[in-house]
């Protein structure tokens, strides 16, 4: 029941931050230079006193901020996020369809950033202050100071451009063709996943060291128990569970860095959605998609912290 009780108590805790972060969005969108209005009239109409007046009365422009925030708020608690002003689409439509695929290509990063950091790190800690461990912090290190983006160039020169191994650009559905979709998505999902697993490595690492240190592992040790299961069956379990936790904490860096990178890539997820929306000033898209991308940290948050007392049920729930 206290499980319970402190889900809900999570839950209802998530009302004042997505308000606040609706308050930021639709705040930090209407500091954008340029306004809707030029955007659909175009620069030769712009000067058209008429036209501009009829198109601020249509979009409730000509109201103040706090009624046209109210009017957004409003529409957005029922799903509604208006029209695009490029494809005149709705917006919820667009991002359903879009939603997929940044998922996809998130869910594969963080997969492969577990699948490098967690034996890199375990083996670095239990080899410390040996070729190992100095190789193991060096990857890292250089992991963390390699841009994104640039990573990412370098991995379509070579992987696509050099060797021709691997398609450069471009998305296909895994329900599709899953063995193509898996061509189309190692690139991008490298790009992320190795930056990320930078930083897990080196948190890996230091969780595992500070676990081997406790008294619990001194008396598995005096009980019998082999070097192997006490690391990997004992101390790697607790030492994982800081690390899941921080990797889903990461997701939030992950989904920015989507916008670049789905860009590069030409992944047709929310970040490449947000960039096309920024070039044509389509700002009820921007609006929308930066909302859905905080919407889906705030999420995966709340999964990450009860996962975080399913692991450790010591724990207590406050």
């Amino acid at each position: 029941r206290s499980m319970f009780v402190y889900t809900i108590n999570r839950i209802l805790h998530l009302i004042p931050v997505l308000f606040i972060l609706s308050v930021v969005v639709f705040g930090f969108v209407h500091l954008l230079p340029g306004d809707i209005v030029d955007t659909l009239i175009g620069d030769e109409e712009s000067e058209d006193p008429e036209l501009r007046e009829l198109l601020l009365k249509e979009y409730g422009l000509d109201k103040p901020v706090y009624v046209q925030y109210g009017v957004w708020l409003g529409k957005l608690i029922q799903g509604d996020f208006g029209n695009s002003l490029v494809t005149r689409r709705p917006i919820s439509v667009e991002l359903f369809e879009l939603i997929p695929a940044t998922i996809y290509l998130g869910l594969a990063g963080i997969l492969i950033s577990m699948a490098i950091a967690i034996p890199l790190g375990s083996i670095a800690a239990v080899k410390r202050n040996t070729p190992v461990d100095y190789s193991a912090q060096v990857t890292s290190l250089i992991g963390i100071s390699i841009p994104e983006f640039w990573f990412a160039i370098m991995c379509v020169l070579l992987f696509s451009l050099y060797l021709g191994w691997l398609p450069s650009s471009g998305y296909v559905s895994p329900f599709e063709d899953w063995k193509q979709s898996l061509l189309y998505l190692i690139l991008p999902a490298a790009a992320i996943g190795f930056r990320q697993a930078a930083y897990t490595t080196r948190l890996t690492r230091s969780s595992m060291l500070d676990e081997m240190n406790k008294e619990y592992v001194d008396t598995a040790r005096s009980l019998g128990f082999t070097e192997k299961k006490v690391v990997y069956k004992y101390t790697l379990r607790n030492a994982l569970i800081p690390t899941v936790t921080i990797s889903g904490l990461q997701l939030a860096d992950l989904l920015g860095g989507t916008v670049v990178l789905e860009t590069i890539f030409a992944w047709p997820g929310i970040g490449q959605a947000i960039y096309l929306a920024i070039v044509d000033r389509d700002y009820p898209l921007i609006q929308a998609g930066v909302f859905v991308l905080g919407f889906i940290v705030v999420i995966t948050n709340l999964l990450v912290d009860l996962l975080y007392r399913a692991l450790n049920p010591r724990v207590s729930l406050m």
